[in-house]
């Protein structure tokens, strides 16, 4: 270890290049070198939950601002370090190198985009006599279970006259914004993505045109709410309330007919991706074994 007494010694920190680092104790400037050599190999464990880790990283950036996941956690956890730890037990997503340069996202059932202490909202795909699916939610419209009917939502007042009665949905609060997403996994040269779109309601009584009502469809059905236009098997969705007034929201997860994730969930996808990085040790054992050949 070299020793300065020079007081006046400016410079005071890491040449990392050269392993030496400097730092000032009692008056004095001392530099150390380092003389370990630190490997960038990793293990294959540690590549499952680095790759575990990218993917939810990478859905959490299919969001946008100001509909990212509102995650209401007790444990004092930012909204982003709590939606990473709400998806850890998806499937690992086994992507390239380049594939996760590019944001590569996968879209799961089950991804939990909300979290908080309101009632949560109940909903599944169901089909209408026309053939169309939609998504069915326990939200209670008040119009004849019998009936089918295509609904004429404009504004935040007209979802609130269908939706805020004691006597239908008492969960529910003046005041409470309802969030309809939609996810849909699109692929492009190999790269799949997953693009989000977001309809925001306040049940209040403003009687104004609200614009994120675009392309979006809604029926009474079995006398509940349900979402149209989800024929789409590469879709995905999710209601979520959002109690203003508490700050909180209900926990929802993501429903979705897609499967494409499953293929980048094999030893094969491993196997790709664990090449593609070139630093994971021993990546010839995800080789799948050949069948054994049946003895005479």
């Amino acid at each position: 270890m070299a020793e300065s007494k020079n007081k006046n010694l400016g410079f005071h920190g890491r040449i990392r290049g050269l392993g030496v680092t400097f730092y000032q104790r009692g008056g004095r400037t001392y530099a150390r070198v380092s003389t370990r050599s630190t490997s960038n190999k990793q293990s294959l464990g540690q590549f499952k939950v680095r790759e575990r880790m990218r993917h939810s990283i990478a859905l959490w950036k299919s969001f946008y601002t100001p509909y990212e996941p509102l995650m209401d956690t007790s444990g004092g956890l930012t909204a982003y370090n709590a939606f990473l730890r709400a998806n850890s037990a998806l499937p690992t997503a086994y992507l390239t190198k380049q594939q996760a340069r590019q944001g590569a996202a996968l879209l799961m059932p089950g991804m939990v985009v909300s979290e908080g202490r309101l009632p949560a909202v109940e909903y599944d795909f169901a089909v209408l006599e026309s053939g169309e699916r939609v998504v069915l939610t326990d939200l209670l419209t008040g119009i004849d279970e019998g009936e089918t009917r295509e609904l004429t939502i404009r504004c935040n007042d007209d979802l609130r006259q269908l939706l805020c009665s004691r006597s239908r949905n008492p969960q529910l609060m003046h005041g409470d914004k309802v969030r309809f997403y939609r996810f849909e996994q699109r692929l492009k040269d190999d790269c799949p993505t997953v693009k989000m779109s977001c309809c925001e309601m306040a049940l209040d009584n403003d009687p104004r045109q609200n614009p994120a009502l675009r392309n979006w469809r809604f029926y009474s059905h079995e006398g509940r709410l349900a979402i149209g236009g989800a024929d789409d098997e590469n879709r995905g969705w999710a209601v979520v309330i959002y109690g203003e007034k508490e700050q909180s929201a209900s926990t929802q997860q993501v429903i979705t007919t897609c499967r494409l994730y499953e293929q980048y969930t094999t030893d094969e996808a491993l196997a790709q991706a664990a090449e593609s990085y070139g630093n994971v040790e021993k990546p010839d054992m995800l080789t799948p074994d050949l069948p054994k050949r049946k003895m005479d």
